[in-house]
């Protein structure tokens, strides 16, 4: 309660700041979304703490403002379409709610909010209907603090231990102590994950941040290697996972190639359309799980996949999905 307190306070004096012509209680009180009465305390409060404060009547309402010559002003100049813009960037984070990446962008947005003109601060909040984001299918709140700890060992360039479970070849999830050297997080649809180099393979490899149980971080340094570029290692990925990339081509039936010419599936994709009206894409993806499922829900509209080895996993899913299908159905 104390700190809510305290920010609240201090979003007052950068709000008192940035209007040298004043504020009244009831606008103040919008702006902080709070009661009036606890404006007007506040600002008493702000006066005792020896803060150069003083209220001028305007007919029936009083205009507090800081005094001439006190001013500590945040040196930003933002146009309406950036606000905006950071707004709807805050918004594509909603679904990371609870760790830094979004709390401290909300928080940031806001400092800066406080510190406009009345003008483009009401236009600025107009401006919030006007766009929207997926909030994401991850909850990430209960994780904050484990997001803080990595993200502070990638800064630091500490060693992590931490258990981890990870999905074996029978797709069964297994927990099992990893020593890490965290590179680089990575913010996708799917989740946050880690790109580490796991002490036990030696491989740089990616780990999805809900899979670990604890993070803890060691005394131990590392080094990043010799010219270590993040997107370079996480481009071959599709749909983050990771592995040696092949070269995969297939087609797709007409009715959806306008679908596949306006979407990409994978940075690498290159699409050409043939004169009956198919596509023909050709791209350097793993040959894991995400591709085989992607490929799988095209259903009849994809063929002429290459390679072999891909193409027999995509017939295995649809014999598989026909198994079930045909199974009789038992009432619950």
């Amino acid at each position: 309660m104390r700190g809510e307190t305290s920010v609240r306070q201090l979003r007052l004096l950068a709000l008192l700041q940035a209007r040298p012509e004043g504020v009244e209680i009831d606008e103040a009180a919008g702006e902080l979304g709070t009661l009036r009465r606890t404006v007007y305390r506040d600002f008493r409060v702000l006066e005792d703490a020896g803060y150069p404060l003083t209220s001028e009547r305007d007919g029936r309402r009083a205009r507090w403002r800081m005094m001439e010559g006190y001013r500590h002003r945040l040196q930003l100049s933002l146009s309406w379409s950036e606000l905006v813009a950071l707004m709807t960037a805050r918004r594509a984070l909603a679904g990371l709610a609870g760790t830094l990446l979004h709390d401290g962008a909300a928080s940031a947005l806001e400092k800066i909010r406080v510190t406009l003109p009345k003008g483009l601060a009401e236009r600025f909040r107009a401006a919030e209907a006007m766009v929207s984001a997926p909030a994401g299918g991850r909850d990430y709140r209960s994780r904050g603090e484990l997001v803080q700890r990595l993200a502070e060992a990638i800064d630091e360039r500490r060693t992590v231990e931490g258990r981890y479970r990870s999905r074996g070849g029978d797709g069964q999830q297994r927990a099992g102590e990893r020593k890490l050297d965290p590179y680089h997080l990575r913010v996708a649809e799917e989740g946050i994950y880690l790109l580490a180099r796991c002490h036990r393979s030696g491989e740089v490899k990616l780990f999805l941040v809900d899979r670990f149980e604890a993070v803890r971080l060691t005394g131990e340094k590392f080094a990043l290697p010799e010219g270590f570029n993040a997107e370079r290692v996480l481009a071959p990925s599709f749909g983050m996972w990771s592995g040696r990339p092949r070269k995969v081509r297939f087609t797709v039936a007409r009715e959806i190639a306008d679908l596949l010419m306006e979407r990409k599936v994978h940075p690498s994709q290159v699409a050409q359309r043939r004169s009956d009206g198919c596509l023909e894409v050709r791209l350097e993806a793993a040959l894991g799980p995400p591709l085989v499922a992607y490929l799988t829900g095209l259903g009849a509209a994809v063929g002429e996949i290459e390679p072999r080895s891909l193409r027999a996993a995509v017939l295995r899913e649809h014999r598989r999905a026909l198994e079930a299908l045909e199974k009789p159905c038992v009432p619950t």
